[in-house]
């Protein structure tokens, strides 16, 4: 209980810049032996930007618009399991099967369909790991690959974008700033 609590704590203040150590992925096409063989951090980490990135995108498959942090953990422990067995397995496949097959809590801080750019400006930090998760349900909400994720400007475009437009809802805004 206590790991899974830690990695809910670091799903939500995981810094933008730690993208930098990982790259965006493709979450329709990313397969299980692409996970298995990503490295744990130095600080022994599981891949969590891969994992809100699968998650967000399998949410918007499954129709569900919060990002639930608090069952990412267990979720991408199934799935590694699964994926070891499995390595040709689309990672998004299987994230949606066990995620729907999980008991989900209610309304969470972070949606996809509620939340504004104010919401996230009065709390950057703790919305970073949001952000990531937000571009995987667009991804797969509007069923493209363009991504605020492609490198630090389109990330900077987008934030800029939604400081300006406090009002908004970040899916939009992002919707509009993904290239």
């Amino acid at each position: 209980m206590k790991k899974v609590l830690v990695l809910c704590c670091l799903l939500l203040g995981l810094p933008l810049a730690a993208q930098a150590d990982n790259e965006k992925i493709a979450p329709d096409a990313f397969i299980c032996a692409e996970l298995v063989t990503i490295p744990m951090t130095d600080g022994g980490q599981p891949p969590i930007f891969e994992a809100l990135q699968v998650d967000g995108y399998a949410s918007a498959g499954l129709g569900d618009t919060v990002a639930h942090p608090e069952i990412l953990a267990p979720i991408l422990t199934e799935v590694y399991t699964y994926c070891q067995a499995k390595p040709t397995d689309k990672v998004a496949d299987v994230w949606a099967k066990v995620r729907k097959a999980q008991p989900t809590p209610g309304k969470g801080t972070w949606q996809a369909d509620k939340t504004t750019c104010k919401d996230y400006n009065d709390d950057p930090d703790n919305g970073s790991g949001f952000v990531i998760w937000l571009d995987g349900y667009n991804r797969g909400k509007n069923k493209t690959q363009a991504s605020i994720l492609e490198n630090d400007d389109t990330l900077k475009a987008f934030l800029d974008a939604c400081a300006k437009q406090p009002d908004a809802l970040m899916l939009d805004v992002l919707a509009k700033s993904a290239k």
